[in-house]
Protein backbone atom coordinates (compact mmCIF):
# COMPACT_ATOMS: atom_id res chain seq x y z
CA UNK A 1 0.00 0.00 0.00
CA UNK A 2 1.11 3.78 -0.56
CA UNK A 3 0.44 6.11 2.06
CA UNK A 4 0.87 10.03 0.42
CA UNK A 5 1.66 12.92 2.06
CA UNK A 6 2.12 16.72 1.23
CA UNK A 7 5.81 17.20 0.04
CA UNK A 8 7.82 19.73 2.21
CA UNK A 9 6.97 23.28 1.59
CA UNK A 10 3.76 22.27 0.70
CA UNK A 11 0.90 23.29 2.63
CA UNK A 12 -3.07 22.72 2.61
CA UNK A 13 -5.06 25.92 3.22
CA UNK A 14 -8.31 27.68 3.05
CA UNK A 15 -9.05 30.67 0.64
CA UNK A 16 -11.47 32.92 2.71
CA UNK A 17 -11.72 35.52 0.23
CA UNK A 18 -12.59 32.50 -2.57
CA UNK A 19 -13.96 30.19 0.08
CA UNK A 20 -11.80 27.16 -1.04
CA UNK A 21 -9.24 25.10 -0.36
CA UNK A 22 -5.95 26.21 -1.84
CA UNK A 23 -2.54 24.01 -1.69
CA UNK A 24 0.15 26.72 -0.91
CA UNK A 25 3.05 25.51 -2.77
CA UNK A 26 7.00 27.41 -3.53
CA UNK A 27 6.23 28.13 -7.09
CA UNK A 28 2.33 28.82 -6.68
CA UNK A 29 -1.56 28.40 -5.44
CA UNK A 30 -3.32 25.83 -6.69
CA UNK A 31 -7.56 26.15 -6.10
CA UNK A 32 -8.81 22.72 -5.32
CA UNK A 33 -12.71 21.92 -5.10
CA UNK A 34 -13.87 20.72 -2.13
CA UNK A 35 -13.34 17.53 -3.16
CA UNK A 36 -10.05 17.55 -3.50
CA UNK A 37 -9.36 19.82 -0.75
CA UNK A 38 -10.82 16.87 1.49
CA UNK A 39 -8.61 14.25 0.01
CA UNK A 40 -5.89 16.14 0.59
CA UNK A 41 -6.50 16.37 4.19
CA UNK A 42 -6.43 12.58 4.49
CA UNK A 43 -3.06 12.22 2.55
CA UNK A 44 -1.33 12.31 6.14
CA UNK A 45 1.35 9.96 5.56
CA UNK A 46 -0.87 6.56 7.23
CA UNK A 47 -3.77 6.74 5.05
CA UNK A 48 -3.73 4.51 2.17
CA UNK A 49 -6.09 5.21 -0.75
CA UNK A 50 -8.49 2.72 0.19
CA UNK A 51 -9.00 4.33 3.21
CA UNK A 52 -8.94 7.97 1.67
CA UNK A 53 -11.76 6.42 -0.81
CA UNK A 54 -13.68 4.82 2.58
CA UNK A 55 -13.79 8.22 4.14
CA UNK A 56 -14.54 10.24 0.81
CA UNK A 57 -18.06 7.14 0.35
CA UNK A 58 -19.75 8.32 3.55
CA UNK A 59 -19.79 11.41 1.71
CA UNK A 60 -20.18 10.42 -1.54
CA UNK A 61 -21.88 7.29 -3.23
CA UNK A 62 -19.10 6.57 -5.27
CA UNK A 63 -15.75 7.19 -4.97
CA UNK A 64 -13.78 5.48 -8.14
CA UNK A 65 -10.52 4.42 -6.69
CA UNK A 66 -9.01 5.00 -10.87
CA UNK A 67 -10.49 8.68 -9.95
CA UNK A 68 -8.43 8.80 -7.01
CA UNK A 69 -5.67 7.43 -8.08
CA UNK A 70 -4.93 9.73 -10.89
CA UNK A 71 -5.70 12.58 -9.00
CA UNK A 72 -2.68 11.90 -6.19
CA UNK A 73 -0.71 10.97 -9.02
CA UNK A 74 -1.47 13.98 -11.13
CA UNK A 75 -0.31 15.78 -7.74
CA UNK A 76 2.44 13.74 -7.78
CA UNK A 77 4.03 14.13 -10.90
CA UNK A 78 3.35 18.05 -10.28
CA UNK A 79 5.49 17.56 -7.10
CA UNK A 80 2.95 18.29 -4.64
CA UNK A 81 2.77 14.94 -2.60
CA UNK A 82 5.21 12.35 -2.51
CA UNK A 83 4.68 8.43 -0.86
CA UNK A 84 5.80 7.91 2.00
CA UNK A 85 6.92 4.44 1.55
CA UNK A 86 5.18 0.95 0.76
CA UNK A 87 4.25 -1.14 3.63
CA UNK A 88 3.63 -4.67 3.11
CA UNK A 89 1.52 -6.79 5.27
CA UNK A 90 3.81 -9.95 7.64
CA UNK A 91 1.68 -12.64 7.91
Amino acid sequence: MTYWRLRPGVRLAHDSVRDTGVLLHPEGVLLLNETGARVLALCDGSTDVAAIAAVMCRTYTVVPLHDLRSFLDALARRRLIEPTGEVTSHG
